[in-house]
């Protein structure tokens, strides 16, 4: 399972135009809209008699941040982001399939040192069991 692959690949398909990401690349703010799909945590649910066994499933803390030239863009995609995130519930790729989602931090303002773009964010929780 692998919890930032699966969203890229789902946020890819529903947001042409916006290149999805897991690492920035250099130069990233000479073509926006961009957004970077960061797994920062989660837990596992383990067969109680095989803990070395794939996982029953994965609660994964996906952060997402949203860059985009104005404040208005950036804010409107991290919205669309958001929308987009809660539809993913039943998704299945070769990364898993998610059987559910919860937001813990909707989009919000998050300031940037790169004085070229405006950055927006939020941090959801998705259920991801083997596809």
């Amino acid at each position: 399972m692998d919890p930032e692959a699966l969203a890229v690949d789902w946020l890819t398909s529903q947001l042409p135009g916006v290149r999805v990401v897991v690492d920035l690349p250099a130069c990233f703010d000479e073509s926006l809209p961009v957004a970077r799909v960061s797994c920062i945590g989660g837990a596992g649910q383990w067969q109680p008699w095989n803990p070395g066994a794939t996982p029953l499933a994965r609660e994964a803390r996906i952060d997402v941040d949203v860059f985009a030239a104005r404040r208005e863009q950036a804010a409107d995609l991290a919205v669309q982001v958001s929308n987009l995130l809660f539809a993913i519930r039943g998704h299945a790729s070769q990364w898993g399939r998610v059987s559910a989602i919860r937001q813990e931090s909707g989009p919000a303002w998050r300031p940037d040192y790169n004085p070229s773009v405006r950055r927006f964010g939020l941090t959801s929780v998705l259920t991801i069991r083997p596809a």
